[in-house]
């Protein structure tokens, strides 16, 4: 499933990925990426792969810039709370960290270029955070899940 920004819609998600990084570091909250890119880029990219499911799904995303370690990104219309996983790779597999994240039902990965969100895949938290798929990709330990092995949109 591919979604495609606005021009306006690029903007407004600069603006709150810019606002999230500010507000996470003001008040001590830890960049918890899984790479070595830069945190306000990684929260920008992030917020448009949010917004981009939250269209998709025909839900209302999450602009709250309150400081927030965990948590879910949004809940859908059948009541799954989600959280979706960016990267700019297009051969991306779905990344998560160690952390456990008691909020979150549903994983969802997406491909971000710069205007266009390419929505990959989803799959339920069971499957994804388990031991077998903990694996180092050299940036340290996550969770590792395969694109292939994700449900299709």
């Amino acid at each position: 499933m591919t979604i495609e920004l606005s021009a306006g819609e690029i903007n407004l998600c600069k603006f709150i990925g810019e606002q999230r990084t500010l507000v996470a570091r003001a008040n001590g909250v830890k960049d918890a990426k899984m790479g070595v890119h830069d945190g306000t880029k990684g929260d920008i990219q992030g917020f448009k792969a949010e917004y981009a499911f939250a269209k998709f799904k025909n839900v209302f995303p999450d602009f709250g810039l309150s400081p927030r370690s965990g948590s879910c990104d949004g809940t859908t219309h059948i009541g799954n709370k989600y959280d979706v996983k960016s990267t700019d790779r297009v051969d991306g597999n779905l990344l998560a960290t160690l952390k456990v994240n008691p909020d979150v039902d549903i994983y969802v990965l997406a491909v971000v270029l710069y205007n266009v969100v390419h929505l990959i895949g989803w799959v339920r938290k069971e499957a994804l955070i388990k031991p077998d798929n903990i694996r180092d990709l050299g940036h340290g330990r996550g969770y590792f899940l395969s694109r292939e092995k994700l449900n299709k949109f």
